[in-house]
């Protein structure tokens, strides 16, 4: 009965596929909680900045956070060099990219998806009933600029969403490529959730072109995943209009502290990322040595791993069953591929032993 005061699309949407909690992988697999490693959603085996939880006791539980989010906003300004009035933080980069489709974006408005990619952008766009046009990456996970210019010519898209580096992929997106792109008048959103594991950006460009968002996360490298905080930065104009449908109280104190805290002691937290980036290497060059098992080269804090000889369904169980998980694809694009989220030495030396014993 309900259901005829549902939206189609609503009653039509898949539901969008997370990761699972610890509680439930234990019971799934008869693990022990505290025996699971986690190499399923690119989060840093880290943590935070270690003096952050001593800070949280100064902070007042019983007020409301600064909806103008200006000591936050002014922390990022220095950080990203950009001006405070192009910046605006969200509960994660999600609501960032829900707050793009709530401004731009009506039902049967198009999306060019630019396959394979973080799900949130279709998952998203099929939220609002918007057409959600697929466009597959070559086979080394580039972007053909022509082809892509093409399909923007047919299929007139509101926007497009580039991850770079891209999730699950890896790859990075050329300035000059996204240059060409930009210069057809179309919005484009860069996520650049994984920037501080590459050093590669896109912001310079944003003064140039008002049709540019980049969107960035305090999820990966800074540790604090749970406290959910993204930001985007983009001109004036878009942030304004941001701060008009954004929930006003978006982003909670706790989190607000531990962004500002995390930025002003980033370099401590760079140690971790180096630590990462030297990991990733030897598994990039153990994964090299092993038969029937390809690793794509990554930008980020990850690697795609194609299973051809043994298949990603097998490896994932076996890995599952000595408490490792990591994520697994149903699209026909990633069929035998896994990504491996780079954790501690110790962790990825358990995640090397289980690969050895079934190559």
């Amino acid at each position: 009965m309900i259901n005829k005061f549902i939206n189609q699309h609503i009653l039509d949407l898949k539901k969008y596929d997370p990761v699972d909690s610890d509680k439930k992988l234990a019971e799934e697999f008869g693990l022990k909680e505290k025996d699971i490693i986690r190499l399923n959603a690119n989060e840093n085996p880290y943590g935070p900045w270690e003096g952050l939880e001593d800070s949280f006791s100064e902070i007042k539980l019983n007020i409301y956070p600064d909806s103008n989010q200006d000591l936050l906003r002014e922390s990022l300004s220095k950080y990203t060099g950009l001006n405070k009035d192009q910046i605006v933080a969200g509960s994660g980069a999600d609501e960032m990219i829900e707050c793009i489709f709530k401004i731009f974006c009506n039902k049967n408005d198009v999306l060019i998806d630019v396959q394979p990619t973080f799900g949130m952008y279709s998952f998203l766009a099929d939220s609002i009933g918007m057409k959600v046009i697929p466009f597959e990456r070559d086979l080394d996970w580039s972007i053909n600029i022509d082809k892509l210019k093409k399909e923007i010519g047919i299929s007139s898209p509101k926007l497009i969403f580039l991850a770079s580096p891209n999730n699950p992929t890896g790859n990075s997106l050329p300035n000059e490529d996204l240059e060409e792109i930009l210069k057809l008048g179309i919005l484009i959103v860069v996520d650049e959730t994984y920037f501080e594991f590459c050093g590669s950006t896109s912001v310079e460009m944003i003064k140039n072109y008002e049709n540019l968002i980049i969107l960035r996360s305090f999820s990966k490298w800074a540790g604090i995943a749970g406290l959910r905080i993204g930001y985007m930065l983009a001109n004036s104009e878009i942030i304004d209009n941001v701060f008009k449908v954004k929930q006003p109280y978006n982003i909670n104190v706790v989190a607000e502290k531990a962004a500002i805290l995390t930025l002003e002691n980033r370099i401590d937290l760079q140690f971790n990322i180096e630590k990462i980036l030297s990991e990733k290497k030897v598994f990039a060059k153990f994964i090299d040595n092993l038969d029937g098992v390809n690793a794509f080269s990554s930008d980020a804090n990850f690697i795609l791993c194609k299973f051809s000889k043994n298949g990603g369904e097998f490896i994932f169980n076996k890995l599952a069953r000595e408490g490792i998980f990591v994520r697994s694809f149903s699209n026909e694009n990633l069929k035998d591929c896994l990504r491996f989220t780079i954790g501690t030495t110790n962790q990825m030396k358990k995640v090397k032993d289980v690969l050895k014993a079934t190559n």
